[in-house]
């Protein structure tokens, strides 16, 4: 079958798009990728400043356009030449953003022969969205989580999956690795009240964090604000002895995890995570991997680890070794074709 995928394809996202693309092909289907970024000049170079500077000045809101041009409207125009020239049976749209409308779903399907659209909300339960009206556009909708989705034609589909092309083990001797603990991460205003207890523990932060944090002299010790992201990103798990990672919601609303869980050990590095309850369909907490369920406790363990190599070694080991054995976006492909009968 063939098979277009419309996400974030740019380097600077989670490459969970990549993964997918990957998966489906294993399985035997030809994939194209949308990249739902993609903006007209006119738009980047001169109606977004303008609109941005217009909300600035509090003179309303975007300067969008419904043409081609526009930003919404350049997307649909490069969507449907996608479809008009790949003609895929499968739209699998990964929901981190809507530029589609119930109309374009019915065009693509009675102009290109596309059969199904599959819509798969990625964002955390952090993000205020109506899913239970989006999901009447689709033939199958799925969400990472659960949170204010009371439709019963929304099913759960957990994104976790490990991506062993792109996050894998190249620095074999743990005490070679020349970092205690790193956390690479976006900043929202849940993770920023966090910083105290990693400024506390020396936690190296990837990520735009230090324009939320200016009046903080001791932060730019910390802060690597150019990020990480592909091989880097690989390579600095694969120096690290602990990769922390902190949910960007409350894991009381959902008990979903990001997919950093499986990025760190698929690197060999100790995952210490803060605690939701799916972390425990995938690891064996104090052995294949730890948590943290408030400030203290995390900046305890992390200085435990510190003082402990050989334990931080064992159980990373033991976590490397488990994510071998967890499934990987070939095995979620599978996931999302069984939803359309496939």
């Amino acid at each position: 079958m063939r098979i277009v995928i419309s996400y974030f394809f740019d380097e600077t996202y989670i490459p969970v798009g990549y993964s997918l693309a990957d998966g489906f092909r294993q399985l035997g289907h030809e994939v194209a990728c949308f990249d739902s970024t993609i903006e007209h000049p006119i738009w980047r170079y001169l109606l977004k400043p303008l609109s941005s500077a217009k909300r600035r000045l509090h003179y309303g809101n975007s300067l969008e356009i419904h043409s081609r041009y526009g930003h919404q409207g350049y997307k649909r125009y490069c969507f449907f030449q996608l479809l008009e020239t790949f003609r895929p049976d499968i739209v699998l749209v990964l929901k981190a953003h809507d530029f589609l409308r119930e109309d374009d779903i019915a065009h693509a399907k009675s102009a290109y022969g596309v059969q199904y659209v599959i819509g798969w909300s990625i964002d955390g339960p952090n993000v205020s969205f109506d899913h239970d009206h989006a999901c009447l556009m689709y033939d199958r909708y799925y969400s990472i989580h659960m949170h204010d989705c009371n439709h019963p034609a929304i099913q759960r589909l957990s994104l976790c999956a490990v991506d062993r092309k792109r996050y894998a083990r190249t620095q074999v001797h743990f005490t070679q690795r020349h970092k205690h603990a790193v956390l690479v991460s976006g900043w929202n205003p849940r993770r920023q009240g966090w910083v105290p207890a990693l400024l506390q523990e020396h936690v190296e932060i990837y990520g735009r964090w230090s324009q939320h944090n200016t009046d903080n002299p001791d932060f730019k010790r910390i802060s690597h604000d150019q990020g990480a992201w592909g091989n880097s990103l690989q390579a600095l798990y694969n120096d690290a002895r602990l990769g922390i990672n902190i949910q960007g919601w409350d894991p009381k609303i959902d008990p979903c995890c990001n997919l950093r869980i499986m990025d760190i050990p698929a690197c060999s590095a100790l995952l210490l995570t803060e605690y939701s309850q799916e972390l425990e369909s995938y690891y064996r907490l104090g052995i294949e991997a730890d948590s943290f369920t408030c400030h203290e406790e995390m900046t305890d363990k992390i200085a435990f680890y510190r003082n402990n190599p050989s334990i931080a070694e064992r159980i990373a080991g033991a976590g490397y070794l488990r994510s071998l054995q967890l499934p990987d976006y070939q095995a979620k492909a599978t996931e999302v074709l069984r939803g359309v009968g496939l």
